[in-house]
Parts: structure tokens; sequence; C-alpha cells
């Protein structure tokens, strides 16, 4: 027999939790929370530094800030299900509950509920997916194994390492290393330009004393048993260079954690492989809503609680209407070199609807680029246009939607975001 309530939600990390914590705050309603982990938290309870600046207003290390929320949920009323994996959903029809199919611990169960909030995160690419055709040795690491080893385990994973690739996660993985006791010899990135800071970028390079290789691409990896090095192909004089290393992390590429969409009504994203939202948060499937990395892959991790707050919102004001009115909302679509746009529908505005420290929407780019320029389009008219000195790639990028001429837009052929 079904168990049921008012707000199921699936997935305890930031986004699913600080969802849960506004529910409760505002509302009388019967929430569930599951978590296919034994601990709740999510990402962050085996990484470093800087977390809940935004959300928390102060700055934690990864793993108390994840204490910090787990003690906020339990002091709740929610009813959490920790080492609970959701296997399937059922959409139910207008006006019906959603039915969940749960793995607990001590067995199966279903679960029915009005609405369903899912915060399931993202996984990162495997490294087999990232090298060339080769041998794989031992030593080849995926930055939540290396922060596992290092944070969880208290293991140190080799002595001299290579980090491959240059987004944010890459100096997040620096700190790691040296927290271990390991030797940094280099950090590799296929494009010209980080997908990082470069400022930052370049006083860990200089502080740690490693050397960064931009555009550059590993050509094989040197090992049997263990890795012994690595050969990487390096500027536009296709250098060949061979470093002696005992270790490789392979960082980025991270991919929403959204298997639960496959198979059922919810639309998903070609380009981001997660469901595609409005700015009220909801799925293609009414009262099923989506927050956090499973939108995108990787953010940061206090914009996902922040996202949690806005579609737990959206879920009480969803929940307290009687008869949901239409409202207007615009398809959206990005164009190359732009990876993504999320939401993937939005609401014309006339001034920004939240505070600067969270934009929304926003895009993502495939790469870095210098002096570009964004434009906004409906159709063959120019509806908006910004200049910018730099953008950085695989980060979020705020665009400025109550500057657009929403006048000019109609929703048949909606808006197309591209870069010039």
């Amino acid at each position: 027999m079904s168990k049921s309530t008012d707000v199921l939600i699936i997935g305890g990390g930031p986004a699913g939790i600080s969802a849960c914590l506004d529910l409760s705050a505002h509302s009388r309603l019967k929430i569930g929370l599951f978590e296919g982990e034994h601990e709740l938290g999510g990402m962050p309870r085996s990484c470093h530094i800087f977390f809940g600046l935004r959300d928390r207003k102060r700055p934690y290390t990864g793993p108390s800030y994840a204490r910090t929320l787990e003690k906020l949920v339990r002091k709740t009323g929610t009813l959490i299900h920790t080492g609970s994996r959701v296997l399937t959903i059922f959409p139910g029809g207008p006006g019906d509950a959603h039915e969940l199919h749960v793995l607990c611990p001590e067995g199966p169960k279903s679960f029915r509920s009005r609405s369903v909030l899912l915060a399931t995160g993202c996984f990162e690419s495997s490294r087999g997916e990232r090298l060339p055709p080769g041998t794989r040795p031992s030593g080849i690491f995926t930055t939540g194994t290396l922060q596992q080893l290092v944070n969880l385990r208290h293991v140190k994973p080799g002595n001299r390492a290579l980090i491959v690739g240059s987004e944010h996660v890459a100096l997040s993985c620096v700190l790691t290393l040296k927290h271990a006791g390991t030797t940094i010899i280099g950090l590799v990135e296929n494009d010209a330009e980080l997908h990082t800071y470069t400022g930052v970028a370049a006083i860990m390079s200089n502080l740690f004393g490693f050397p960064i290789f931009k555009n550059a691409r590993i050509l094989r990896v040197i090992g049997n048993r263990r890795v012994d090095g690595v050969e990487i192909l390096v500027g536009e004089q296709r250098e060949v260079l061979q470093i002696d290393c005992d270790t490789v992390v392979m960082t980025g590429r991270f991919r929403p954690d959204s298997s639960l969409v496959d198979s059922t009504a919810i639309e998903k994203d070609p380009c981001t492989l997660g469901p595609a939202v409005d700015t009220t948060y909801m799925t293609s499937v009414p009262n099923i809503f989506a927050a956090g990395n499973v939108l995108r892959g990787a953010d940061m991790h206090d914009l996902c609680a922040l996202e949690g707050r806005l579609a737990a919102r959206s879920i009480i004001t969803n929940l307290q209407t009687v008869r949901p009115g239409t409202i207007r909302s615009v398809p959206v679509r990005a164009e190359r070199p732009i990876r993504y746009v999320v939401p993937q529908r939005i609401t014309p505005m006339p001034k920004r609807l939240f505070s600067k420290l969270f934009p929304w929407p926003e895009i993502q780019l495939e790469r870095t680029l210098l002096g570009p320029t964004l434009e906004a389009w409906c159709g063959k008219e120019k509806i908006w246009q910004g200049s910018f000195s730099k953008l950085i790639g695989h980060t979020r990028i705020p665009i400025p939607i109550e500057k657009f001429r929403w006048d000019r837009v109609h929703s048949g052929p909606g808006v197309s975001l591209r870069v010039t």
C-alpha cells in the first residue's frame, strides 16, 4: 500500500535539504526526503572550503557545511529516508498524485505525493571516457574519487600528480592534493584559455610550484600496473612532452544525474541532459519540479541551495492555488558555442526577480571567450545585446532578461541566444 504525503524530495544534498528547510518554515505540508547514501549532505561531505557564503551567510568547510544542513533538516518534521534509492517515478494525470517506487533498507515501498522535487545532483564522466585509447593502470582518479580517498578515508593517492582540466573543481583538486602531501607537477587544459579564474590559477601555480599547460592534450598514459608518466602534446607547435608522475586526476565534465527522468513524460534538455524547467522550476509535467545540479551538472553548492529554496516557494504557491492559471512563458534556446541555457522557458519580467548574488537565468559556454558579444533574438529581430571583455567557459553566466525588449517577443519562435 502506498504512503501519501504532500511533497517528496529526491536527493539529500544542498538543493534538496534547503527545499525541505524552506517548506518546513513556510508551510505545514507533509514532507518526505529520500537520499540513497546513508548520510545527508551530498558532495560537500568530501570537499574542502568556501561553502555556504550565499545561503548560510558565512564560510564553511565542505564537511561542516554538510553537517550543518543535516542538523537543521533533522530538527524539522521532515520524514527522512536515508539509504533509500528511488527506482521509478510514475507521474500522475492532471490533479492526480505522483507515485514513487523506492528501495528502502527494509525493502521496496511505494509513496504517493501531490508534488515531487528532483534534486538528485550530478556525476562526473568516467576516466575511461576522457583518456585516449591505451592502458588503464592504477593511479588515475576522477575528482570525486580523489576527494573521497583523501578527505573521507585519509588515504594519500600518490606522490606526483598531474591534473587534467581547468574548471573550478581543478582548483579544489589542487588543495586536496596538497592536503594529502602529494606534489603537483602540472595542470593540463585542452583549450587555449582556462575554464576558471586565471588570477587564482596563477597564484596557486606560483604558490605550489607547478606549471600550467594550455592548448595541450594527453597523447598516452605510460605504465602497466601503476602510472609511470604521461605524454602530452602542447601548443601550436605540437611539442611532445613526457611528464613523470604516478597519479593522474581527471577533473570536470559533470553530467546531471537524471536517469529517473528517462521513460517518463518529463521533457529532457538534449544540451544539459537534465530535465527542462521554467522559471518556477517546474518540469514539463505539472507538480514535478527540479533544482540544483540535476539541471545542468556541477555548480556552486550554495547556488544550488538557493535554487532549492526558490523551488520550495514555487511548490507552496502551486499547492495553495486552487486552479493554477497559465503563466505566459517563452521558449529559449542556445546556439554554439553556448552549451546550454537554464531555464529553458522564461517568463517576461520588467526587472530582476532575484538578487545579483543569484542571477537567473544563466548560460554556460563550451570554452572561454575573449571580447565576445552576447545577443538575444526573436525570429529576425534582435531584442538585446551585451559586450564583455571575457567570458569564462564552463561557468554560470547570468543573462539580464529584464533588459530584453519583451514587447517584440512572440512565444511562437521564442528567444535564441547566440555569441558574435
